[in-house]
């Protein structure tokens, strides 16, 4: 019921960023002095911010670029996660001791503290967050994989295969990964909630996405008039919480439903 409740939310959100800005037909980054500041009203259903554009179309496209970043991003972590820690789950040896390594190093340095250190010393843009979060945003979901597979791999029906020789890469692909896709796809939703609240974290900042790109860079050019007009800043704020909270009620009912899988796997 959470997880039906969570997805039903998040297409919602989705789809909310997707049309809004073709219903409403203003453009979110061109100002009019003249519309400054308006209140809710039957042209403007949130108002306008303080160089008038349109706060219902500027929420929507921003949430467009923050989901994208954060889609992009936590693909990017969940495939280089899956392959490592499977890879280590499997092989041991050395593999396995550098992502306990990796794993060392995320909880010495956490993953936000790091992103902020590498996006402070480069130019706000795309690529900067994708350097800033990549690097250890992969080690949660290498460490899901890995037990993952170290628990398959002790499986008969695996152990068999292996004794009639199959190749290592014959095992990953047919074997082991579809046993260990749902809790990487648990892990990986779980990650992009994270993710998502980072984007807008390092936005919020100043040394993200470019100024106003995204739900926290709309929230950064707000904070001066949290007085005067507080609802420039709690729409795209509101609208964030919501996005996590349906992540986090999906992604706590994949979790219920990859440990069975994985019980009956194993």
């Amino acid at each position: 019921m959470r997880g039906h409740a969570g997805v039903t939310v998040l297409v919602l959100v989705v789809l909310s960023c997707l049309i809004t800005p073709v219903l409403t037909g203003y453009d979110p980054s061109l100002p009019d002095l003249g519309s400054a500041l308006l209140p809710p009203g039957p042209e403007h259903w949130l108002g306008t911010d303080q160089l008038g554009r349109d706060l219902l179309t500027r929420t929507a496209t921003a949430g467009r670029t923050s989901l994208l970043v954060a889609s992009a991003i936590t693909a990017v972590t969940t495939a280089l996660g899956a392959v490592a820690g499977a890879v280590a789950g499997l092989a041991g040896g050395a593999p396995e001791r550098l992502l306990r390594f990796a794993a060392t190093m995320s909880v010495a340095l956490p993953g936000l503290t790091l992103a902020l250190a590498l996006a402070g010393v480069l130019r706000p843009g795309y690529l900067t967050v994708l350097i800033a979060l990549v690097p250890l945003g992969w080690v949660n979901c290498g460490l899901v994989a890995h037990t993952a597979t170290r628990r398959v791999a002790s499986a008969d029906h695996v152990l068999a295969v292996r004794a009639i020789g199959a190749s290592p890469l014959y095992l990953l692909r047919r074997t082991i990964g579809p046993h260990i896709a749902g809790p990487v796809v648990t892990v990986a939703t779980a990650d992009f909630a994270r993710t998502l609240i980072a984007v807008t974290s390092l936005s919020f900042l100043g040394i993200g996405l470019p100024p106003g790109a995204d739900w926290g860079g709309m929230v950064n050019e707000a904070t001066p008039l949290l007085v005067t007009a507080p609802r420039l800043a709690l729409v795209p704020a509101l609208a964030l919480a919501v996005t996590g909270l349906a992540v986090a009620l999906v992604a706590d009912s994949l979790r219920e439903r990859a440990g069975s899988d994985l019980a009956r796997a194993g």
